[in-house]
């Protein structure tokens, strides 16, 4: 065996152990990937309140206030609004179906939603997926549990891996590694909360406006989807659909696809690209096979951190040596005039 094809042996078979690694561990990694999430995600909304002049204690207080009624208003509506959804979403379909039969078919836009999915297997997808959503009482114990540790050593945590380095030269350069790696995916996953969470207002404004049925619901999808960067645009059509079948006319639909369709390209393009540099800095190529690695591996869990993972991977690599060329596949061509976070 030749030194190239030891070496591709290797590859494949450690390769192989993390695959199986991710499958197998799934019951221990999932929740650690959402405490390490939610970790991030507090110290980028406590760094961001310390930027408006507030004590950096008062700032922890406004970051912990702010996770526990976003946990409480998510707990509150798929405890209620989603059930109630899933339990009716056969009826839905079939308001949907008499709806394009009676009003597109004429026109020659006739779709048979049969040809998509049935009524039953909807039913028991949505039903799933309202279950899925929240942790059980136990996961969720474990996830802040975890997110409890990390914000307690979370000062030591840099000078954990500074003494992984025995030369003084490297352990700073480590240290100044790890630090700016932290910062980047702060700043990433705290952007991406605070455009999703004001996706998420706008949507619930406009759908209370319009008078469509599950609004908090449809605003709680949005906020999720919309981490995910080309693809999360798909979510404005759902409760477009919803307003549909309630009202039986184009209007309120169209009304919910065009503002809100605008109101997501000025956050996830205009505000992201100024804020962060670059649209998120991920190509639609590696965001679609990232949602299908992850969602085969971790199922609905993957699918959501699907995307803040890559994004933390193609940052991690960016600052190691070796591994740049994933950052570079990974990433997508910044726009003219701007700086690009992987570089």
């Amino acid at each position: 065996m030749t030194a190239t094809s030891r070496s591709f042996a290797n590859w494949l078979v450690s390769a192989l152990a993390l695959l199986l690694l991710l499958v197998f561990g799934r019951p221990f990694l999932v929740p650690l990937v959402f405490a390490l999430l939610i970790w991030a995600v507090l110290n980028a909304l406590a760094d961001g309140l310390v930027q408006f002049k507030l004590p950096r204690w008062l700032a922890w207080v406004g970051a912990f206030l702010l996770f526990l009624g976003a946990l409480s208003a998510v707990t509150r509506i798929i405890g209620v609004e989603a059930t109630q959804f899933a339990a009716g979403a056969p009826g839905y379909v079939m308001t949907l179906e008499q709806f394009i039969e009676t009003r597109l078919a004429p026109l020659g836009l006739g779709v048979n939603v049969e040809d998509f999915f049935s009524r039953s297997d909807l039913a028991g997808l949505l039903t799933g997926l309202a279950t899925s959503l929240g942790f059980s009482i136990f996961g969720l114990i474990e996830v802040l549990i975890y997110v409890g540790f990390l914000l307690a050593e979370q000062s030591d945590i840099g000078a954990k891996f500074g003494r992984l380095q025995l030369d003084p030269v490297r352990k700073q350069e480590s240290q100044l590694v790890m630090h700016t790696v932290a910062r980047q995916i702060q700043s990433y996953l705290g952007v991406c909360t605070i455009l999703s969470a004001l996706m998420s207002v706008v949507s619930y404004a406009l759908l209370v406006l319009l008078g469509v049925s599950f609004a908090a619901f449809w605003a709680l999808l949005i906020f999720f989807l919309t981490y995910v960067p080309t693809v999360g645009a798909v979510a404005v059509v759902l409760p477009a659909l919803m307003a549909l079948v309630q009202f039986g006319t184009l209007g309120p639909a169209l009304i919910i696809v065009i503002a809100l369709g605008a109101v997501h390209f000025l956050l996830m393009n205009v505000a992201a690209t100024l804020i962060l540099g670059q649209s998120l800095n991920l190509s639609p190529f590696a965001i679609i096979l990232a949602l299908t690695f992850w969602g085969l591996v971790w199922g609905l869990a993957g699918l959501f951190l699907a995307v803040p993972m890559t994004a933390a991977i193609a940052i991690v690599c960016a600052h190691i040596e070796g591994f740049r060329w994933v950052a570079v596949l990974l990433a997508a061509p910044p726009p003219r005039g701007t700086k690009p976070l992987v570089h």
